[in-house]
């Protein structure tokens, strides 16, 4: 899956910009790998390495993605010898469209409207899946404050349509506390990311602010996250991505995230 997209558009790939690896809501055909730790409140602790391949259409208005988790678990409590074993997690489908596409230099430039949804690939029992579909439809605007500092507000609504092994602040991960699979997913996000550009650094600086309301079980999280990235060629880009729990109930503590990106076209 890598490999032979990478392989393919090697010959006809242009340069990249640390604008592009920083955008959230970029369309652009590239390989990206994500390297992933998860600590929870309850010491256990997931790793991942999830790559992922997207590809864009020139008109930059339609994206298809799939990326396919690979999880460490190690687990506090009692999963019947399994409390440390390695798999395949839920793959991953996206598609994004982008309806409304001005081309602003300041102020609005675009909105994009995407729709994920992850097959339950992964064993559920030993943590590495919810167990049954999610999906995850969502929206981002695009605002440019300055050439250097765009703001991109984020709305997606996570559900399942029968009980899954996850719980709420979570995003779809499973459930480190026991393996059931207790209640359906019912989660609305709210996000905002804040982002400033260094171009004598070739890289970025990025602040989210993220809220969470999980309806199944009544309950709010408030989570932040720091971005801090660097291109590293003209087509492939570097980020280390921190994110911390803030307030509310506590299940998942901090995320670190390393990505790497490649860029096909």
């Amino acid at each position: 899956m890598v490999v032979l997209p990478l392989a393919a558009h090697a010959q006809v790939s242009d340069g990249a910009t640390e604008y592009d690896a920083s955008n959230p809501a970029l369309i652009r055909s590239r390989v990206v790998l994500d390297l992933e730790s998860y600590f929870f409140y309850n010491q256990s602790k997931f790793y991942s390495i999830r790559p992922a391949y997207y590809y864009g259409l020139k008109n930059e208005r339609h994206q298809f993605g799939l990326a396919v988790p690979f999880f460490h678990n190690v687990f506090m409590g009692d999963y019947a010898g399994y409390e440390n074993t390695s798999g395949i997690g839920d793959i991953k489908m996206s598609y994004m469209a982008v309806p409304i596409l001005t081309k602003n230099i300041l102020g609005f430039e675009k909105l994009s409207t995407y729709f994920e949804a992850s097959a339950p690939t992964g064993e559920y029992v030993l943590g590495r899946g919810a167990g049954v579909w999610l999906y995850k439809p969502g929206m981002i605007a695009t605002f440019h404050l300055t050439p250097e500092v765009a703001i991109y507000p984020e709305v997606r609504y996570q559900f399942s349509g029968n009980e899954a092994n996850s719980s709420g602040g979570s995003d779809g991960l499973p459930d480190p506390e026991d393996p059931e699979q207790d209640v359906k997913v019912q989660t609305l996000t709210l996000e905002l990311p804040a982002v400033m550009v260094i171009d004598r650094w070739d890289g970025w600086f990025a602040l989210h602010f993220q809220y969470q309301k999980s309806f199944s079980e009544d309950n709010s999280f408030f989570f932040m996250r720091m971005d801090l990235g660097k291109m590293i060629g003209d087509k492939t880009s570097f980020a280390l991505n921190i994110q911390k729990f803030i307030a509310g109930q506590p299940t998942l503590n901090v995320i670190v995230q390393a990505r790497f990106q490649f860029f096909l076209r």
